[in-house]
């Protein structure tokens, strides 16, 4: 049996896929085609029309858009574990480096609170065991330490000078009228004052001579009757000079309708003093401590260190003078003393910290601050009739 032709095989295929054989160059020319058409193809799936893509997305059910929406909802409004919830910086660590707010949940569980407020409970008692022997016994001591950067064991300026101003205000405002614990009825007659002040009852007897001894607005009720009297009655009895014709005519208006109320209700010109004391001495330490920058300007310093400075000084002194003002509401004789040295010792805690602050010696720092004393005497003087005049216009 003889072999078949060669080539046999491959005819036949052909036959059999119904394509006839053609020339080698032709076939090759074929196969090119069909490789150009399959790369085409690849490169549109690689790459879609994006018409195409648009039309498809509109045609799809509007469920399916609405749900794919609320997938994807949670992703764009919630924060991202590894950002901050606060201010959405970047976390890298378990506290912000930007805010400072810890890394925690949202939902912070009781005890967490518990033991976030017992922290800051233990963390302001700390800051005040180390604030408070440095403040009190070493003067100039914790200013330096601020200055120099050691800030974060200490309590700061400001929140101190607060604070004593707060409790120095508050006991004024509690003992200081004390001394006006008049008997006197605004509405009775001077006749009845004068018997009333000349024969007091038993229970009124110590209340009338408070009112004689410590009172600081001079004469009897009579008196200061008399002397309103005169003053509603009186033009030229307030005189203001002020620069300005209209000013002085309403400032002396208004002065001759509230000095007699102040001469007949001391009590309550008091209690405005009291009222407005804070803000007068708050607008007094940017000048002590412009003072101070004027004293030690070759020194070269910052004036908010000299503010800082400012407001330890005032801070120790509305201390000292809260502590005068409780000793000398004591009955013994010795804590009276002991109340007169307590308001004489702002004076050498300057002097004290000056020469601590500023590096200079005791001598130089006396003199500096015995001309810092005059000066800042005056500009006080000057804020005490402003402040006066305050609490008139304002009762």
């Amino acid at each position: 049996m003889s072999a078949p032709p060669p080539g046999s095989d491959r005819f036949e295929d052909d036959d059999l896929s119904g394509e006839a054989a053609s020339d080698p160059k032709e076939a090759r020319a074929a196969a090119e085609d069909a490789l150009s058409q399959i790369e085409s193809m690849a490169d549109l799936d690689e790459e879609p029309d994006v018409g195409e893509a648009e039309e498809t997305m509109a045609s799809g059910s509007p469920d399916q858009g609405g749900a794919e929406a609320e997938t994807a909802a949670p992703s764009q409004s919630d924060t991202p574990e590894d950002q901050c919830e606060n201010c959405g910086a970047l976390l890298q660590g378990p506290y912000c480096s930007q805010c400072g707010q810890k890394a925690a949940d949202r939902v912070v569980p009781l005890w967490h609170m518990l033991n976030e407020a017992l922290e800051a409970v233990i963390e302001l008692d700390m800051r005040v065991l180390w604030t408070l022997p440095k403040f009190l016994f070493l003067p100039g001591r914790l200013t330096k330490e601020y200055i120099n950067g050691r800030r974060k064991r200490y309590i700061r300026p400001f929140r101190l000078y607060l604070f004593t101003t707060f409790v120095l205000f508050t006991v004024l405002a509690f003992t200081a009228g004390q001394g006006l614990q008049f008997p006197f009825d605004p509405q009775m007659s001077p006749t009845q004052a004068d018997t009333l002040q000349a024969n007091p009852t038993a229970g009124q007897t110590d209340t009338v001579a408070a009112a004689s001894s410590s009172s600081w607005i001079p004469g009897t009720p009579e008196q200061r009757q008399k002397w309103a009297r005169q003053i509603q009655t009186n033009p030229d009895a307030i005189n203001v000079q002020v620069g300005d014709a209209e000013t002085e005519a309403q400032l002396e208006r208004v002065l001759r309708r509230k000095v007699p109320e102040t001469l007949q209700n001391p009590r309550d010109f008091l209690e405005s003093l009291i009222d407005q004391g804070p803000y007068v001495m708050f607008f007094m330490l940017p000048l002590f401590a412009f003072l101070l920058k004027l004293l030690y300007i070759r020194r070269g310093r910052l004036y908010v260190e000299h503010l800082i400075f400012s407001l330890h000084v005032h801070a120790f002194s509305f201390f000292a003078f809260t502590l005068g003002i409780l000793l000398g509401e004591a009955d013994a004789a010795w804590l009276r003393t002991a109340a007169g040295w307590a308001e004489l010792a702002p004076l050498l805690y300057l002097v004290v910290a000056m020469a601590h602050v500023y590096e200079q010696g005791f001598i130089k720092s006396t003199i500096k601050a015995s001309f810092l004393l005059f000066i800042y005497t005056i500009l006080l003087a000057i804020g005490g009739l402003l402040l006066a005049l305050a609490a008139v216009m304002l009762m």
